[in-house]
């Protein structure tokens, strides 16, 4: 059987991928959707945007969020022990950069970009007002993770928009249009035509 020849030049399609083993830049993982993770001390209340988050547990519910050792929000959750998740919009962007690329180390980043702030249920940190459903934690463990700690928190009361979510706690796109971070300051969102509800046949 004759070999099959190609013109010359012509890049050839056969399902090759790149394998890279020297990961200078670790975010082929993205796009997760952005929360600012916050707590309030007697000294000071300090957020910053968050995308490397997770659930944990579904009974007890928790909610675990990976927070750098030389971020400022780390020092601040550390000493209040607990912290509020609040997830936020595609047109809030500009709020995630500026909470994501500000150190409260140099900064009153409240004062400097002012955010609407509401009491929560039970814990004394803040919750964000603007966000479309905001977690209160309690902090049952905290664990290191490379260059990261991974902060576990408990979810004592959860806050969420009208009409934001299912009545089984799915999110509606048509609603909502959840802020969702690439990696690299870049950031996209859902697009609500996109949405299915497939079951195993």
């Amino acid at each position: 059987m004759a070999s099959q020849e190609y013109p010359k030049n012509q890049r050839i399609e056969i399902d090759m991928k790149i394998i890279k083993t020297q990961l200078k830049k670790f975010q082929y993982f993205y796009p997760y959707t952005v929360a600012l993770i916050g707590a309030k001390t007697e000294e000071k209340t300090n957020f910053m945007s968050c995308a490397w988050h997770t659930a944990l547990s579904f009974e007890p519910p928790l909610f675990g969020a990976l927070i750098s050792k030389k971020r400022f929000t780390h020092h601040v959750i550390s000493k209040a022990r607990e912290f509020t998740v609040n997830f936020i919009r595609k047109n809030q962007a500009m709020l995630s950069a500026q909470y994501g690329r500000k150190s409260g180390f140099d900064m009153d980043k409240l004062e400097q970009f002012p955010l609407k702030l509401a009491p929560s249920k039970i814990i004394q940190s803040p919750i964000i007002e603007d966000a479309y459903v905001c977690f209160e934690c309690k902090l049952i463990e905290t664990r290191p993770y490379g260059d990261h700690d991974l902060f576990v928190g408990e979810v004592l009361a959860l806050h969420e928009e009208e009409n934001c979510f299912t009545e089984e706690g799915v999110l509606n796109p048509q609603n909502v249009q959840p802020l969702l971070y690439l990696g690299s300051d870049f950031y996209i969102t859902v697009d609500p035509d996109s949405l299915h509800h497939i079951l195993p046949g």
